[in-house]
């Protein structure tokens, strides 16, 4: 940060931005408010107009990174803060402004004893293919809400989902079966009869929904930049296309970690610590990284206690590289060992042995 001469602290709203700025050669304090929906053009001119070169921040949030991205377009230097990362104290909670948020943002940046991290900004492509892939979990959401909405209804009236296959397990709530159930059910009263109408249009929307996004999904996964990490990942136990893609998509660019600590970190599975003098105490984990991510590995990890070996084979046509291919296998053996110490010797909960096989999973993503 040696390189600049002034350091300069936004608060970004949605149709406001209020900015404060400090040159540190002189001390001299600089102020500006911009309104409106659109206004990267009216800082980078102001920006421009401040002492040489100029440093500028705000910190991350629902506002995103169009803003930084025309900044930098602009020729203005920009960064993304983790809003995490920023110290904050109690009298900063209980009086609270945008220019008090502009001024704790600039007194952080302008600090040569830096202990805030800087997010990375991605591309418009590479933000776009994650926006689709997370879309493609919400409807996934939206389709066990609807399903489940749907069961709860009609176990009200007497009427429970409860087919099983020939070996004596539980059908689940899909297929042609399930729909053949739900036409044969007839309800005595007309509006019950218009509600239950209406909770299985909403589920038979929520699947195709889900369906076509499945489907952009997997024909990003296709593309030529994406398909040689999708089929390497898709090696490793527990990764299927979907969650591959969305891999890729959140990292970005891989080697923009230094280390597999930052990037278990980066998805926030290592315990939390409560360490001070004698006492060092661990806690759950601390959730606070890409949540995404996170729960679509816990999830495919979810069938580890019915597995019977670590093996994996790629799909006909999509065999990855012999290199990537044998460090999934070597991924695969020592995960599913992980796993199988864990629950058998160690005698830990399965949910809590997931977890931590999904710590070392990311590493070996990454």
């Amino acid at each position: 940060m040696g390189k600049y001469t002034t350091f300069v602290g936004m608060d970004v709203h949605a149709r406001s931005v209020t900015a404060s700025a400090v040159d540190v050669t002189t001390g001299e304090v600089h102020s500006s408010s911009f309104v409106g929906a659109d206004t990267a053009q009216e800082i980078a001119d102001w920006a421009r107009g401040l002492p040489q070169p100029v440093y500028c921040a705000y910190e991350s949030g629902c506002t995103g990174f169009a803003l930084a991205r025309r900044l930098r377009a602009a020729g203005v230097d920009c960064d993304v803060i983790a809003v995490s990362t920023l110290p904050t104290s109690s009298k900063d909670r209980r009086q609270k402004c945008d220019r008090r948020d502009a001024r704790a943002i600039r007194r952080e940046i302008a600090n040569p004893d830096r202990s805030y991290s800087v997010v990375w900004v991605p591309d418009e492509g590479t933000e776009g293919a994650r926006d689709l892939c997370r879309a493609y979990r919400a409807a996934v959401d939206d389709c066990k809400r609807a399903r489940q909405r749907l069961l709860m209804f009609l176990m009200r009236y007497g009427h429970v989902w409860d087919e099983r296959t020939a070996s004596g397990n539980r059908r689940k709530p899909s297929g042609r079966a399930f729909e053949a159930w739900l036409g044969s059910i007839r309800l005595a009263d007309a509006s019950a009869g218009r509600a239950f109408a209406a909770y299985r249009r909403r589920l038979g929307a929520a699947l195709e929904e889900a369906a076509a996004l499945r489907r952009e999904v997997r024909a990003l996964a296709a593309a030529p930049g994406n398909r040689p990490f999708v089929d390497a990942l898709r090696c490793v136990k527990g990764v299927d296309t979907e969650t591959a893609m969305l891999a890729v998509a959140e990292f970005g660019d891989f080697s923009r970690f230094s280390s597999g600590r930052k990037v278990s970190c980066w998805l926030g599975t290592v315990p939390r610590d409560s360490s001070s003098g004698e006492t060092d105490r661990h806690g759950a984990i601390t959730k606070s990284g890409d949540r995404y991510l996170r729960r679509a590995l816990i999830e495919g990890w979810s069938g580890a206690a019915s597995w019977k070996s670590a093996r994996k084979v790629p799909p006909r046509g999509a065999e990855p590289p012999a290199a990537a291919a044998a460090a999934a296998a070597r991924a695969n053996a020592r995960l599913f060992g992980r796993y199988t110490y864990l629950v058998d010797e160690r005698h830990k909960p399965h949910n809590k042995a997931k977890v931590a096989v999904v710590n070392e999973l990311v590493r070996w993503i990454w």
